[in-house]
């Protein structure tokens, strides 16, 4: 096997795998060619050879290339929690979430924004969007940690001027002016066009936290100047309800009287969505990020991303800072809709794998705002992608590529993660920088952090529950 770090000094190559995943499908006999961290090509390898008989082409026997996952939803404050969100009842962030991340100083921006973007390489992903209403210093925190990462980032900053549950959460208003919305947005947009790898985006918590003035303000922003609009819609029944109640229509009802969809909208989640709010979503091009781990873990609903699909409705993968694995992702993706839209009908197909494999690439890309730079290994996008050992036991004998990604591929078959054509992280350990030092120097700092914030558990441990258990106290 060839040592894929000496790819770090190159900037021209072509690699021809056993397997390369084009837009069109699995391939055999075929190279991808890496100029200057583009891809030039992506052909047969003969026909390539006969055009370019002088470039050298690296055989990669028992590896397959795809390309690099994209989460098209997460929350980089929310690195420290892991699984004291275990058992907990839906609402976790009015308990866990904000506490935290309202507990979160620069420093610990920064490291929480790095240990999740180290986690997000390790699962296979190559470009996170990130969704947080933050400030100027905490935002060159977070393209601090994704430039020492080398990962492709949808940053982000926002507003809100109403009191999202302000009897739950007891926070109030950040913003009571557009202006000042929008000075933040100027600011932002400029911060990201100093990075090559970072693209900007704005948002809002969701109806609970923004008039329809600011919705529709900001996503014109958006845009006007080429950003992703990002809100939260149709997430869990108390958002519904409380919509329904104060304004007389559902979440993305209010949201489009508000100008708030588009092309350059996505909303995260959208499980809660009538027939009427589907084609609201359908008929103005906007996005939806399908996060199906979220829905297991919090139990609120499972976005219809089926139908989604049957209609053409644009929707990609997230994870919603659940866990940084892609293939997990994708094994949830396709095992949410089963259970919940499919068994009901029998229909055994549940996408054929194809369609969740497209929702974590191209999907998610084109949701993110990234369609045409990354997303697919393709003529003239960005060289990201990872390169797999198809030489494991769980993946042999080899049937049928795309339902073996789906089901039985791990990242630990994840040999080489490659964004902007350079290798940034080789069997697990990153290529630039210390891991294991940057780990053990700041896990004090990220255990001091939930120890000191106000986070308030419901459930307790694990070990807690089975001593109730074991005591007669089933709960």
């Amino acid at each position: 096997m060839t040592d894929l770090s000496n790819l770090l000094d190159q900037s021209t190559y072509a690699l021809a795998p056993a397997t390369l995943l084009t837009p069109d499908g699995p391939k055999q006999d075929s190279v991808i060619n890496i100029v200057d961290g583009t891809i030039l090509a992506v052909e047969n390898k003969t026909d390539f050879l006969k055009k370019q008989p002088d470039t050298v082409v690296i055989e990669l026997p028992n590896r397959a290339i795809i390309p690099g996952f994209i989460d098209s939803h997460l929350h980089l404050g929310q690195g420290f929690g892991k699984a004291i969100i275990g058992g907990e009842p839906s609402q976790i962030w009015q308990r866990i979430w904000i506490p935290l991340e309202g507990n979160l100083d620069p420093d610990l921006v920064y490291i929480s924004a790095k240990w999740m973007m180290l986690e997000a390489l390790r699962g296979g992903f190559t470009g996170l969007v990130d969704f947080a209403i933050v400030n100027e210093e905490k935002t060159q925190a977070i393209h601090r940690a994704a430039e020492e990462c080398g990962i492709r980032l949808v940053s982000s900053t926002g507003a809100v001027n109403r009191a999202a549950y302000e009897d739950v959460t007891g926070k109030k208003a950040e913003f009571k002016q557009l202006d000042e919305a929008l000075k933040r947005a100027d600011l932002h947009f400029s911060l990201c066009a100093e990075h090559d790898t970072i693209s900007p985006s704005l948002c809002v918590s969701g109806v609970q936290g923004a008039s329809q003035e600011l919705i529709g303000t900001l996503a014109g922003y958006c845009a006007d100047h080429s950003g992703l609009f990002q809100i939260h819609a149709n997430e869990h029944i108390p958002e519904v309800h409380s919509c329904i109640v104060e304004h007389g229509c559902r979440p993305i009802e209010y949201i489009a009287d508000s100008g708030g969809l588009g092309p350059h909208t996505i909303l995260h989640h959208a499980t809660l969505v009538t027939e009427t709010e589907i084609e609201l979503i359908r008929t103005t091009g906007s996005g939806v990020s399908y996060n199906p781990v979220a829905s297991l873990w919090k139990g609120d609903a499972v976005t219809p991303a089926m139908a989604f699909a049957e209609r053409g409705v644009r929707f990609g993968l997230g994870t919603d800072s659940t866990r940084s694995d892609g293939f997990r992702m994708l094994d949830a993706a396709e095992a949410c809709q089963r259970l919940t839209f499919g068994m009901r009908i029998n229909d055994f197909s549940a996408g054929a794998a194809w369609t969740w494999v497209n929702a974590a690439f191209q999907g998610s890309a084109d949701v993110a705002g990234l369609k045409g730079t990354t997303g697919e290994l393709a003529a003239g996008q960005k060289a990201d992608f990872l390169i797999l050992d198809t030489s494991a036991p769980e993946v042999l004998p080899s049937w049928d590529f795309q339902w073996e990604l789906v089901r039985h591929y791990n990242r630990d078959q994840i040999r080489c993660v490659i964004i902007d054509g350079k290798p940034v992280m080789v069997n697990g350990e990153a290529t630039s920088w210390d891991q294991d030092q940057f780990l053990a120097e700041e896990l004090p700092k990220a255990i001091q952090t939930v120890e000191t914030s106000p986070i308030v558990r419901r459930h307790g441990t694990s070990e807690e529950h089975r001593s109730r258990w074991e005591g007669g106290k089933s709960t």
